[in-house]
């Protein structure tokens, strides 16, 4: 039977963890915020409404880039999956095509993409990865415009 004292526990650990989780995406949403600034896009930071069994029901920040008609989110997905510790999409907006995802492990964030020259393979888990920088961020995004037009 659970005690109050569990129960507070409980309810510690799934703040701490939310806490946790919203300050690393608040770190991420401001670095691309500053590099796709840099390369001359737009950025408008908004929220995105979250729904996890561990979390609760909370709101994360999200990144909207635009520069001239392409239009990109960077959209938190989920805190939990296996293998790693955060999920992040980013994709062409609006038919949510060309997709990268970003994933945090080995304490850091790694972006998952499936470059034009890159070896098809059944999943964006699988894809080719490199750690999340300014010079690969641009990469992906410059890949994203050329097969958008």
């Amino acid at each position: 039977m659970a005690t109050a004292e569990t129960a507070t526990n409980q309810a510690e650990d799934k703040e701490k963890l939310r806490e946790v989780w919203l300050g690393r995406l608040s770190d991420l949403v401001e670095t691309v915020r500053g590099w796709a600034q840099d390369l001359d896009w737009s950025t408008r930071r908004i929220e995105k409404k979250m729904e996890d069994s561990r979390l609760g029901t909370y709101k994360a920040p999200a990144l909207l880039l635009q520069k001239e008609t392409v239009r990109v989110l960077l959209e938190p997905i989920a805190r939990f999956a296996p293998g790693v510790e955060g999920v992040v999409d980013l994709y062409l907006m609006p038919a949510f095509d060309d997709i990268a995802t970003l994933y945090f492990y080995d304490g850091g964030w790694q972006l998952h993409y499936m470059f034009p020259t890159s070896p098809t393979v059944a999943d964006i888990r699988e894809a080719e990865h490199r750690p999340l920088s300014k010079e690969t961020f641009e990469s992906v995004l410059e890949a994203m415009i050329k097969n958008a037009a």
